[in-house]
């Protein structure tokens, strides 16, 4: 088997009212203890052989680059992986903003393009990163990444009480010529609009979700370049309201199946782990690497032992179509999403069954 383990170190400047992976507090994890958990992995053996083929540690899932040490952590990813440790498209716009040696670093490391994410101009985008000065430091950012030869990609996130904003925002980037800078650069400038996740801190957020009737109020540059970094030629294959799915997900007898590319284990601040294709609550946990050890942890993943993985991989998805779809909702998602929301509300239904 091939994974990463990674683990919420440090945690996060920000509380984003969409985060999936869940408001937990900023441990300060020691790096001892850290290499203690890697090397748990690493000598896990199963029938007297490695059970690993190979394994990437990561010392944050939240937020990259986050403490002081940032650079010393990143050695130690790569002294404990036995495999090549990627660099997301992620950066640290909190760093980015009080660190000036941080964007040459990035760049010295081979990164061409940071991800940033909007919901609107100042007000929106603070409230939603859940931080006041969010909005002014990732348009700072923006500036500072193009300093460094690195492209921002600005992801948006619109719900129905945002459009207006949205298109404000659009004029901002328009006043600030960032789709030309970007070209000056030879490349192309990209930008798109997403629907957030209903997990974690995400699922208090329907009420406000993107609908239908949003699309047409939204400016047509910001569709077209959705569309065409999805690689898509209607925003019909994105996203469907809960109306257009439930006849499909009604017929669905097989279960969801979610898994990722990359597998990976989310280990929290107390050493909770947690399947990254699934959500941080305990109905996903497989266990506490100090309390039951790696081994008790991989038995429960490979059995399915926890109530997520089971609704995830055994329960067929008409099973939950039925309790939980609506006819009338006219919001939009993605598939897999309306489909882990249900999940969710199974699980805080029948919390004496999954806790």
């Amino acid at each position: 088997m091939k994974a990463a383990v990674i683990m919420d170190m440090y945690g996060c400047p920000n509380r984003c009212r969409h985060c999936w992976l869940r408001h937990d507090r900023n441990a300060n994890t020691p790096v001892e203890e850290f290499t203690w958990l890697a090397e748990q992995f690493k000598e896990y053996e199963r029938d007297g052989k490695p059970f690993f083929e190979e394994l990437i540690f990561n010392t944050w899932y939240r937020e990259p680059d986050y403490p002081d040490n940032y650079r010393e952590l990143w050695e130690l990813e790569n002294r404990l992986s036995t495999g090549k440790v990627p660099r997301f498209e992620l950066a640290s716009v909190w760093r980015l903003i009080r660190d000036k040696e941080y964007a040459p670093w990035l760049k010295e490391l081979g990164v061409e393009i940071v991800q940033l994410s909007l919901f609107g101009t100042e007000k929106n985008t603070d409230y939603f990163r859940g931080r006041k000065g969010a909005y002014r430091e990732h348009m700072q950012a923006i500036d500072i990444l193009l300093e460094n030869g690195i492209i921002p990609r600005i992801q948006i996130f619109p719900f129905s009480t945002t459009i207006d904003d949205i298109s404000r925002l659009y004029q901002v980037l328009k006043d600030i010529r960032l789709e030309e800078k970007v070209n000056d650069m030879g490349k192309e400038f990209p930008c798109f609009l997403n629907t957030t996740g209903p997990i974690g801190a995400g699922f208090d957020l329907e009420d406000i979700r993107f609908r239908r009737s949003d699309i047409p109020k939204l400016p047509e540059y910001l569709i077209e370049k959705t569309m065409k970094h999805f690689r898509t030629e209607s925003t019909d294959t994105l996203w469907k309201t809960e109306s257009e799915l439930l006849p499909e997900l009604l017929d669905e007898n097989s279960p969801l199946n979610e898994e990722s590319e990359i597998l990976a284990f989310m280990v929290d601040g107390d050493f909770n782990v947690y399947p990254n294709f699934g959500e941080i609550a305990e109905w996903w946990c497989l266990g506490n690497v100090r309390v039951d050890g790696v081994g008790r942890i991989i038995d429960n993943f490979i059995s399915r032992n926890s109530p997520g993985m089971k609704m995830n991989f055994e329960i067929p998805v008409s099973y939950f179509a039925r309790k939980y779809g609506k006819q009338d909702n006219e919001r939009l998602w993605a598939k897999v999403d309306l489909v882990q929301k249900w999940h969710r509300l199974e699980a805080m239904n029948n919390r004496e069954v999954y806790s």
